[in-house]
């Protein structure tokens, strides 16, 4: 009888979940949601690859082409942002003139990303492709060297509020470096890019908007910094 009765109460416990769990462990969890909800979104983004969607090819071919990417396929990703490139997508040119610049599915061409950087600076006015762009320049990476027009560059693209550009024009104006020396000009644009201080240091870590800003602050007087806070804000509201 004894038998007969674990016999049964085996079989009850072997019939429900906590049995399972008793007996074999606790059932096998998604160890990994980060990777899975990214197969989700490029599964996603796949069936608007299909439907011919440009914005899809772009952000997919992002998720394929980072060197950190959980799920790396560059060569495809260039092929991705090459078809949306060709219809126009200015997200596209400046991403396929980065792969080119970084080496990524495709083998270093300078020349190859000014041209398209070039498109997507001039044409669809992309800040990230004119920042890029006056990079070339500054370097003579696939451009010749022109201090000049890298100037033009980085300001065109801090006026549409690239945080490194932002940085960079506040730097120049700090120093005289390619134009006249202004402080208070200095200041706004050391403001205006405080507030992405990170992705400023990723760029580059020895980039440091706050702590210039406040070297600067010493040699402005209460006046000069409430005018260049106040620009700073206009530029801000008129975006």
């Amino acid at each position: 009888m004894r038998f007969l009765a674990y016999t049964l109460l085996l079989t009850t416990l072997l019939s429900s979940g906590w049995a399972a769990w008793f007996f074999f462990g606790a059932p096998a969890q998604d160890d990994d949601p980060a990777l899975t909800a990214l197969k989700l979104r490029v599964a996603q983004l796949e069936q608007g690859v299909k439907k011919g969607d440009l914005d899809a090819r772009v952000d997919l071919g992002w998720i394929l082409i980072r060197k950190n990417s959980r799920l790396p396929d560059p060569e495809r990703a260039v092929t991705l942002f090459r078809e949306a490139a060709g219809k126009g997508a200015v997200r596209a040119q400046y991403a396929l003139g980065w792969a080119y610049a970084k080496g990524r599915g495709v083998p270093v061409d300078y020349t190859q990303a000014a041209e398209w950087y070039r498109v997507a600076a001039t044409a669809g006015g992309d800040a990230d492709a004119q920042f890029a762009l006056g990079d070339l320049y500054f370097h003579g990476l696939g451009v010749a060297n022109d201090y000049g027009r890298a100037i033009d560059l980085y300001q065109a693209a801090a006026m549409r509020g690239h945080p490194v550009a932002q940085y960079l024009m506040g730097i120049m104006y700090q120093e005289g470096w390619g134009v006249k020396r202004d402080l208070v000009e200095a200041y706004k644009w050391l403001t205006l890019a405080m507030p992405h201080a990170a992705r400023i240091k990723a760029h580059n870590p020895q980039f440091d908007p706050r702590g210039q800003r406040e070297r600067l602050m010493v040699k402005l007087n209460r006046t000069q910094i409430n005018a260049a806070e106040r620009m700073a804000r206009d530029m801000t509201k008129s975006k």
